[in-house]
Parts: C-alpha cells; sequence; structure tokens
C-alpha cells in the first residue's frame, strides 16, 4: 500500500518526537477500511454467453447412443460412467465418479486436463468426431475448450488440437454437447485421418475453480457432409 504522504504544519514536535507522530498517523490511514464500490460499474460484468440454436446431435437415452436426426452414429469408443469413472485421468483436476452416472470434474489449477483412457487404437479415417455431452457446475473466468489427439509419431502437441464447433463453454446448470470436428482440425490438417489415434486430452476451462459433469463421451463417425456446421 502507498504510504500517505503527510504535510505537517510546524509544531513544538521535533526530531524523534515528530518522526513518531507521523508513523502514528500513518498506521492510522491503513487501518481506515476500503470505499464500498458505489456504482454498478464498478462490479465485475458477468459472464455472457449468446443464446444456442438446438442441436442437431442427441444423446438418445433408450438406444444407448448419439443419434443423428434419428439414427446412432458408429461409435469407435463410448464411455457412459454408469459405473466409474473408466480409467479417465486427471491432471490438475480431481476425478468423481458420480452416483447414479456421470464424471464429475474440478478444475484444481488454471489448466485443468482430462484425458482419455490410455493406449487407445482408433482408426482415425473411420471416426471423424469426438463428442462430449457435458454440464457446468461453476463457473470461472475463462474458457479453453481444447482438444489434442497423440499417435505413434507424436505425443501431445499445440501443433494437433481443435476447438469444438458446437457447444462450447456451457452456462451453469446448462448441458450442451461439444462436438469436435476431426475431419477439419483447427491444427494438425489431416493428421488425424491418417493416423490410429493413441491418446485424446480435454482441456477445459482455463482459470481454476470450474466444475463440470461428463456424461458421455464418443468417439464417432458422422457421414460426410453431414457434420453439423460451426455454431455462429
Amino acid at each position: 500500500m502507498k504510504t500517505p504522504t503527510l504535510f505537517l504544519r510546524p509544531t513544538p514536535f521535533s526530531g524523534p518526537a515528530a518522526v513518531a507522530l507521523a508513523g502514528l498517523l500513518a498506521l492510522s490511514a491503513c487501518d481506515q477500511p476500503k470505499p464500498t464500490p458505489t456504482t454498478a460499474a464498478e462490479a465485475p460484468a458477468a459472464k455472457v454467453r449468446p443464446p444456442r440454436a438446438p442441436e442437431p446431435i442427441a444423446w438418445d437415452p433408450a438406444q444407448k447412443a448419439f443419434v443423428l436426426d434419428g439414427k446412432p452414429l458408429k461409435a469407435a469408443a463410448l464411455w457412459t460412467f454408469e459405473t466409474g469413472t473408466e480409467d479417465f485421468q486427471g491432471a490438475g483436476s480431481t476425478l468423481t465418479a458420480r452416483p447414479g452416472g456421470g464424471l464429475d470434474v474440478k478444475g484444481d489449477l488454471f489448466d485443468p486436463i482430462v484425458r482419455l483412457p490410455k493406449d487407445l487404437s482408433i482408426n482415425g479415417a473411420g471416426s471423424n468426431a469426438v463428442l462430449v455431452r457435458i454440464t457446468r457446475n461453476a463457473d470461472t473466468e475463462r474458457w479453453d475448450g481444447s482438444l489434442f489427439w497423440t499417435t505413434a509419431a507424436h505425443g501431445e502437441d499445440a501443433g494437433f488440437a481443435t476447438k469444438p464447433i458446437r457447444g462450447a463453454d456451457p452456462a451453469v446448470g446448462e448441458t450442451t454437447l461439444m462436438v469436435y470436428d476431426l475431419a477439419q482440425p483447427k491444427k494438425g490438417g489431416d493428421d488425424w485421418t491418417r493416423s490410429t489415434i493413441t491418446g485424446v486430452r480435454l482441456d477445459l476451462d482455463d482459470s481454476a475453480g470450474g466444475e463440470f459433469t461428463i456424461h458421455q463421451v464418443a468417439i464417432v463417425s458422422i457421414p460426410s457432409g453431414a457434420t453439423p456446421p460451426a455454431a455462429p
């Protein structure tokens, strides 16, 4: 804290007495409470999210599958978290199986990570999308949403990553379906579709304190030309 500048008129005090008096006045100023904000403009702005269009892909609990136009999408891998964490791993995050189904994720650090089970072997040419159905339980300042993939030729690298084209950054209490188009990722070109995928990593928020429930994750094949358009 910056110590206030004191302007003292000449007094009978001088030398050590004057120094002691100045110190007492400075301490008194530090003990005063901070002024309370008087206008709404001084408070942090609420995080605003745009309205969402209806999602063309949905989870069908009867078929236990993601469906497009009522038809189930072919899944190379599917996790529903009905019996536990299903070998998902957290880094900078705490993963807990939710009673009744679901994977609770609590962000402990500024860049919490969720990794799919190790030793995947997914034919990227036959599975061009990753779907994550998720609910936000606690908000943070910054969203990330990145997905990274690994192959025998490379590990987790910023050059092989993408973002969801739909369903990103749900609000508190909102359930969305995040759609990752790996046929046309943000970075990495056709590496996914030319490779055997050995690992997948999700970065949710870019701040600590966020909380989510992941309901289902799937690596699926979406018919050519049927990939949902990116949300505006």
